[in-house]
């Protein structure tokens, strides 16, 4: 065994460890290989220490220069009380708005881009409207020239404004009628229009269709009269309070074959209740009744 090759070795780890410590870790060259030595195989790696304790916390730097004032917005209040919600709504969607019912598919209240509202019915601006009796329209001239009701149950929405709506705009008339059983007629009629009040709202109306009957057609040419404003051309008395009245305003000639604004019920006064005689050749009372225009 040739000692003098592991000698060198020996001694360096002698000074570390015994001996045969060194004599576990080191590979003598007992052979004849020229005094090598080889280096033994890789441990596995060991387990990760304990983590050290953390350092102190850092010093807080210097606070930041104070960035521009921005620019104030404007105020979402609704503002003062006579400010509504339709008309606040009319700001933020006026350009969304119809102009008309004729450009709505609406069935009920429509605000328009006019700041109104109207009732509509799929392109239809309905201007009278009875179902239960809860309005009264045995009204004055007054009355029926501003318009009363509510648009959300009965009401007629004023013959001035009805005149301003179709004043040359080429409209039509469509009246629907229903009895106390439900059963349903109309009446159309292709030309519709009034003068203003200066001839008393004289109706101007032709061109009939439907299945009611031509009620109306008793009624053309003839002016608007109520209970304090006489201008039927029935000499004894006056249609609108006469002739087993109050029959409301309308426009009476002798006086009509048509009152869609009498005394609502069915009572079995023919003679008074709100009737369409063309329809079944007799005073049958109406339930519900709509009257409405539609322009170019």
């Amino acid at each position: 065994m040739k000692l003098a090759a592991t000698i060198p070795l020996c001694v360096c780890l002698v000074q570390i460890a015994s001996t045969q410590q060194c004599r576990q870790i080191t590979v003598c060259d007992d052979e004849d290989t020229g005094g090598g030595r080889r280096r033994g195989e890789k441990g596995e790696i060991g387990a990760p220490g304990k983590s050290g304790t953390p350092g102190s916390k850092g010093s807080k730097g210097d606070k930041g220069d104070v960035g521009p004032r921005g620019i104030q917005g404007d105020s979402c209040a609704l503002g003062s009380f006579e400010t509504t919600i339709w008309e606040k709504l009319a700001e933020i969607e006026e350009g969304h708005l119809p102009s008309s019912c004729f450009a709505s598919s609406v069935y009920g209240r429509q605000l328009l881009r006019t700041g109104e509202e109207a009732f509509c019915d799929g392109g239809w601006t309905v201007f009278q409207r009875r179902f239960d009796g809860s309005v009264s329209f045995d009204r004055n001239w007054d009355d029926y020239v501003a318009g009363f009701g509510s648009l959300d149950g009965e009401f007629w929405l004023g013959l001035d404004k009805i005149h301003n709506l179709t004043n040359g705009r080429g409209c039509r008339l469509r009246i629907d009628i229903w009895d106390f059983e439900n059963d349903h007629a109309f009446a159309e009629y292709s030309s519709f229009s009034m003068e203003d009040e200066s001839d008393n709202y004289r109706l101007h109306i032709g061109g009939y269709g439907g299945n009611a009957g031509n009620s109306m057609t008793y009624n053309n040419n003839m002016r608007f009269s109520t209970k304090d404003s006489d201008n039927d051309v029935w000499s004894p008395g006056n249609c609108a309070v006469d002739n087993n009245g109050p029959n409301g305003g309308w426009w009476w000639q002798r006086c009509g074959h048509a009152r869609l604004n009498s005394v609502w019920g069915s009572d079995g006064n023919a003679g008074q209740n709100i009737g369409w005689y063309d329809w079944k050749d007799n005073w049958s009372a109406m339930k519900t009744t709509s009257m409405k225009f539609r322009c170019n």
